[in-house]
């Protein structure tokens, strides 16, 4: 039998070559059962709707002079893949946990298909008396991007109505022209924003005593790092001018991913290490999130961010951390918009945005309008487009440029965050309904804190994934997160 190759593009060239012994370039998916489903089901959906419609879990990653390629593995055995196990007595969440951390820190052979699904017995961490599983999914990133085998995984699953699961992400650009369409919109657009431009700095310099009080704060609130000073200077010029105004937005990105300098030291910096560790919370109520979020006219993820940084301002207070106005974290945003009908070659479709995440605000109308200026900013800019034609060119350099450059970029930043909304209504894998799931997209450079937000059946989840020498304790991130819902205004269903 003749076997197949393929050419391996660059935008996954780069994901596969990204490995490390101490920041494995690894996707990690888990999803939680209240009881045991049938362990031949499991399997048969595996290989009929993820393996057999999609070759790239056939085929190992091979260099042929400067090319690298997908090729058939000849030994290719789907139970090689596939490991069945039960957890340490008495199984419960702590025992999960240790369980999905551990392997988070184990290669797997390099000399097959870079994928294994475990299915996990003896699991007694979802609050009832019997016994549930666990199903954990491990992926190489070079093959699917997490948005993707996030659809994967559900689409092993069935359910009752016919909605069609949530898209996630939006074309890169919106005339369908990619990175060359952009610059047509830059263009197109440049002179109504220039316009935008003068009449915000004109604005400032009538508030010019507001202006340089905020930019006098925003300077200072560091703790005195002169380096990062440029940026903030940049940063608070644009805040005169409207969050929708595209050139300012897109200068303003650019000049943070070329000056921003590495992230502040605080108690979880430091060089990576192999060993992880995860926590998460789950059950947290949408509608109470969705409440919040018409009270403060924002988005369910803005509202989520929004605790996420109220309980890392929490942690490092707890740890004698100095207090630092914010800090960078990676967020991954899709390229095209993600649909049940994913093509056979899955590859990566997304790339990744530097997000400022403020810190040690207090009032929570003031830290959620923050927060969705920052993020329609980044909405509103042309951001995405430079990273990935970044990627792109980085992808054809020799391989220590390659993990200079992200070790540069990936270092201005504490980790990464990502959120994905599920199915709104319950999914079912060989019968059995699922509980819940999560999923973590992989550290690199020195990042020390992984965040996956995910919804699902009305509930959502959040995950933590840190590394465990410099973030040991990520339960206590986990429940302080989790505490913060309720300090907002509208989380309470009205009497």
């Amino acid at each position: 039998m003749t076997e197949t190759r393929v050419r391996i593009p660059l935008r996954d060239q780069l994901w596969l070559m990204m490995d490390r012994p101490d920041n494995l370039m690894y996707i990690n998916s888990v999803m939680w059962f209240a009881e045991v489903p049938d362990w031949d089901a499991v399997s048969e959906a595996i290989a009929s709707r993820m393996v057999e419609p999609h070759p790239v879990f056939r085929r190992v990653p091979v260099r042929r002079g400067r090319r690298w390629y997908w090729q058939d593995d000849p030994d290719f055995d789907i139970s090689r893949h596939l490991v069945r196990r039960r957890l340490p007595s008495p199984g419960g969440r702590a025992e999960a946990e240790a369980h999905v951390a551990e392997q988070m820190g184990l290669q797997l052979p390099d000399d097959r298909p870079i994928w294994r699904a475990e299915f996990i017995e003896g699991y007694h961490g979802h609050g009832g008396d019997r016994e549930g599983a666990l199903l954990l999914f491990r992926v190489q990133h070079g093959m699917v991007d997490g948005i993707r085998l996030t659809q994967l995984v559900l689409g092993l699953c069935d359910r009752d109505d016919d909605d069609p699961l949530p898209n996630v992400g939006r074309e890169l650009s919106s005339s369908g022209g990619g990175v060359l369409g952009a610059v047509g919109q830059a263009g197109a657009g440049l002179a109504k924003d220039t316009l935008g431009i003068a009449r915000g700095l004109a604005g400032a310099t009538i508030r010019f005593p507001v202006t340089m009080a905020r930019l006098t704060r925003d300077v200072v609130a560091p703790g005195g790092e002169l380096s990062r000073v440029p940026t903030r200077v940049v940063e608070s010029l644009a805040d005169t001018i409207d969050p929708t105004n595209m050139t300012t937005n897109t200068y303003r990105s650019v000049f943070r991913l070329l000056f921003e300098p590495r992230s502040p030291e605080l108690s979880w910096s430091g060089h990576a290490h192999a060993r992880k560790k995860v926590s998460w919370v789950t059950g947290v109520d949408l509608a109470a999130v969705k409440r919040v979020a018409a009270e403060h006219d924002t988005t369910v993820t803005s509202v989520m961010i929004a605790a996420v940084s109220k309980a890392l301002t929490r942690y490092l207070d707890a740890r004698g951390d100095r207090r630092v106005s914010d800090i960078n974290l990676m967020v991954p945003v899709s390229l095209t918009p993600s649909t049940d009908d994913l093509p056979e070659e899955l590859g990566n479709h997304i790339t990744l945005i530097l997000m400022r995440l403020p810190l040690g605000i207090d009032d929570a109308d003031e830290l959620i309008e923050a927060i969705t200026t920052s993020m329609t900013r980044v909405r509103y800019s042309f951001e995405p487009h430079i990273t990935f034609a970044t990627m792109l060119g980085v992808a054809v350099t020799p391989t220590a440029v390659q993990h200079a450059v992200v070790d540069l970029f990936a270092n201005k930043t504490v980790g990464q965050l990502t959120s994905v909304p599920g199915p709104v209504s319950e999914v079912r894998l060989a019968g059995t309904p699922v509980e819940g799931m999560l999923g973590w997209v992989p550290m690199s450079g020195d990042q020390a804190l992984g965040i996956c937000i995910f919804s699902y059946d009305g509930t959502v989840s959040v995950g933590i994934a840190t590394d465990a020498e410099l973030v040991p304790d990520p339960g206590r991130v986990a429940e302080m997160i989790e505490g913060q819902f309720a300090t907002f205004d509208g989380w309470e269903a009205p009497a």
